[in-house]
């Protein structure tokens, strides 16, 4: 009986000071906004360079490449990835040599509506910031889009 009564008590104030401490939670824009920026020197809108989308999507898988992202930017890595699993999307994945979690990833999209498509990203886990590709709806020239980490994802 005394030994049921102790572990009565005692898991009774173990429950007690657990009960005690606060739990703070943190959201995803906190955790990245915390992080450096790699493209602050970068306008917020830049023209992407002349075969700069060809070049990606031509390469080969394990091929060393290094990409002109834009002027005075260039990218050098490994091509990791290369699908086509599904009808109409191509995608093209390159990691930085330098940077482990630096990643360039670009996508060909085919529809019978739109025809084809290019969307890409290029981000860093260490970074807050990343660059969209993203076509201008007025000019049709595809340019790089900056944006924080926390307003391209959601919570």
């Amino acid at each position: 009986m005394k030994k049921l009564l102790f572990v009565l008590l005692l898991s009774l104030s173990v429950t007690a000071s657990f009960a005690q401490e606060e739990l703070k939670f943190s959201s995803g824009r906190d955790k990245h906004d915390g992080k450096p920026q790699l493209f602050a020197g970068l306008s917020q809108k830049i023209s992407v360079k002349a075969g700069f989308i060809d070049e990606v999507m031509n390469s080969k898988m394990n091929e060393e490449v290094t990409l002109q992202v834009v002027e005075g930017f260039a990218f050098t890595g490994k091509v990791i990835s290369k699908s086509s699993d599904v009808p109409g999307l191509e995608t093209v994945t390159v990691e930085n040599s330098s940077r482990k979690g630096f990643v360039l990833t670009l996508s060909k999209i085919t529809t019978p509506v739109d025809g084809v498509t290019y969307r890409g990203m290029l981000k860093g886990r260490d970074f807050s910031d990343i660059l969209l590709l993203e076509k201008d709806i007025v000019t049709g020239f595809y340019q790089w889009i900056k944006k924080k980490l926390s307003q391209a994802i959601s919570d």
